[in-house]
């Protein structure tokens, strides 16, 4: 499935999904029904999403400086958002990973590789399912909800952060190739 995927990504498609990615971020982040309007309407406080590896009382503490207009904003404007937006950079970042492995002459256990932005996403919306049981359910938080959260936002940021670095490391790979060619190519002549 992965050799499939390498194989025919194409830079049109890295830019497209890169796009998508870089407006919904920016919805999400900026614009009036995103944290910027949830900001207006708190004054400060903002969104667990930000967090990772919170307690029960951190998140207690969270859910309530939102204040009910702030965590009605939360679930209503925020989180239906917060289910595409995973996807986005889950696209973004495979189809970075894809077109440079693609372009480096990899071996074929890299093609897993592909794998960390996946996960990346699947945490993310298990995160997003615990914030929605936690808000439904406010003052009471259900444990299980409240660890599913914090565990899954702590995976997701880690994977997010992995998925940054395998792109950082392959461009750095295929760069160092493309380089080392020219300096072969001129030692030739």
């Amino acid at each position: 499935m992965f050799e499939k995927i390498i194989k025919g990504i194409t830079w049109k498609a890295v830019l497209l999904f890169s796009a998508i990615f870089g407006a919904l971020y920016c919805i999400i982040n900026f614009s009036g029904f995103g944290v910027a309007g949830l900001l207006e309407i708190t004054g400060g406080p903002s969104i667990l999403d930000f967090q990772y590896g919170y307690s029960s009382a951190e998140a207690y503490e969270m859910l309530t400086a939102l204040g009910a207009d702030g965590r009605a904003f939360y679930i209503g404007r925020i989180l239906p958002v917060d289910f595409p937006f995973p996807v986005s950079y889950m696209l973004c970042f495979a189809s970075w990973i894809a077109w440079l492995l693609k372009n480096i002459g990899r071996k074929n256990w890299l093609n897993y590789l592909l794998f960390v932005p996946v996960l990346a996403m699947l945490f993310d919306w298990a995160e997003n399912i615990g914030i929605i049981v936690m808000l439904n359910n406010y003052p009471l938080l259900p444990a299980w909800a409240l660890s599913l959260a914090s565990v899954s936002s702590t995976l997701k940021m880690g994977l997010t952060v992995c998925s940054i670095a395998i792109i950082a490391i392959l461009i750095i790979a295929r760069l160092t190739m493309h380089f080392m060619r020219k300096k072969q190519n001129r030692s030739l002549f």
